[in-house]
C-alpha cells in the first residue's frame, strides 16, 4: 500500500462497473509516473467490481464500498480520504490518454506554482462518429454560457477542497463545473491551462443525456455567481436551447449534419495533428 505523503489521488468512483473498472485502473498503473495512490469509491456494487480490484491492491490507498446520495457525495468522500497533494478523478469508464500524461503534467513548470491545472480530453463516442479534441485556456467570463472544463481534464491541489469548498451535491449534473466556477472567480487562486491531452472523454455520459437538466441546474448557479443579466439571459434562452438540442438530437445522425460536424472540427484537427 502507498504510505503518505503521495503526489497525487487518483480517485475512482464506481458502482457495479466489473465491465469498467479494470480497464480504468491498468490506465493509471500504465502510468510511468507512479507516485500516486488510489482512492476507491464504490457505491455498494452487487456485481464482482470489489473482487477485480484485487491486483490493484498494491496501490490502493482507501477503500470504501457503501451507498451513497450520488456521484458528487462518492467524490466528495474520496477527497476526505486522499492523501495526496494533488488530486484526479479517474472515474470507472475514465481512461488516460497515453502512458506518459502524468509524467508529462508533473514536469511541467506549471506543477510549482499552480493550485488548478487543467487541459485538453479527446471526446469517445460521439454520435456523429466524429470525435474531437476540446480543452482552451479560459477565464471566469468563459462559464457564462458553457461548460468549458471537463473534469477529466483538471488536477487540483487538495488543499482547495478545504479553500472553497467540497462538491455541492445539490446539483446531479453540474456540481464539478460549479466548483470550477468558484475557483476562477476566486483571484487568490492561480490556475494553468497545460496544452496537453490527458483523457479520453466519453460525451454520451449522464450530462449529455440529460442536457436539459444540466441547463436547468445551471441557470440556477447562475444566478448564484453571474451578474445579473448574464443569469436573466441564460434563463430566457432555455426554450431556444431545447429546441436545439431537440433538433440536434433529430439530425445527428444524417449525412449532411456529420459533414457539417467534419466542417467544424476540420481546422481542430488539422491544429492538432500540426502540433503532434
Amino acid at each position: 500500500m502507498q504510505t503518505s505523503p503521495v503526489k497525487l489521488s487518483l480517485i475512482t468512483v464506481c458502482y457495479n462497473a466489473a465491465a469498467l473498472i479494470q480497464a480504468t485502473l491498468q490506465s493509471a498503473l500504465n502510468q510511468s509516473f507512479k507516485d500516486f495512490e488510489l482512492v476507491i469509491i464504490d457505491g455498494g456494487s452487487s456485481d464482482n467490481t470489489l473482487s477485480l480490484l484485487e491486483p490493484f491492491k498494491p496501490y490502493i490507498g482507501a477503500l470504501v464500498s457503501e451507498k451513497d446520495k450520488g456521484i458528487y457525495d462518492a467524490m466528495n468522500k474520496g477527497v476526505k480520504l486522499a492523501k495526496g497533494e494533488w488530486v484526479y478523478f479517474l472515474n470507472a469508464g475514465d481512461s488516460f490518454y497515453h502512458p506518459e500524461v502524468l509524467k508529462d503534467i508533473f514536469s511541467h513548470p506549471a506543477i510549482l506554482t499552480s493550485d488548478f491545472i487543467y487541459a485538453k480530453v479527446q471526446t469517445l463516442n460521439e454520435p456523429t462518429g466524429v470525435d474531437y479534441v476540446a480543452g482552451e485556456p479560459v477565464s471566469f467570463h468563459d462559464f457564462y454560457f458553457r461548460y468549458p472544463i471537463c473534469h477529466q481534464a483538471s488536477f487540483a491541489k487538495r488543499k482547495l477542497f478545504t479553500q472553497i469548498g467540497l462538491f455541492e451535491t445539490n446539483y446531479k449534473l453540474i456540481s464539478d463545473t460549479e466548483w470550477f466556477i468558484r475557483i476562477f472567480k476566486n483571484n487568490e487562486i492561480k490556475t494553468c491551462f497545460v496544452n496537453e491531452i490527458v483523457a479520453f472523454y466519453d460525451i454520451t455520459g449522464a450530462t449529455y443525456q440529460k442536457r436539459m437538466l444540466g441547463m436547468r441546474e445551471y441557470i440556477h448557479a447562475g444566478f448564484k455567481y453571474f451578474p445579473l443579466q448574464i443569469a436573466l439571459f441564460n434563463l430566457v434562452s432555455y426554450p431556444i436551447i431545447w429546441l436545439k438540442v431537440k433538433t440536434i438530437r433529430a439530425f445527428q445522425h444524417t449525412f449532411w449534419f456529420k459533414a457539417y460536424r467534419k466542417w467544424k472540427f476540420n481546422k481542430q484537427l488539422a491544429q492538432i495533428s500540426h502540433e503532434s
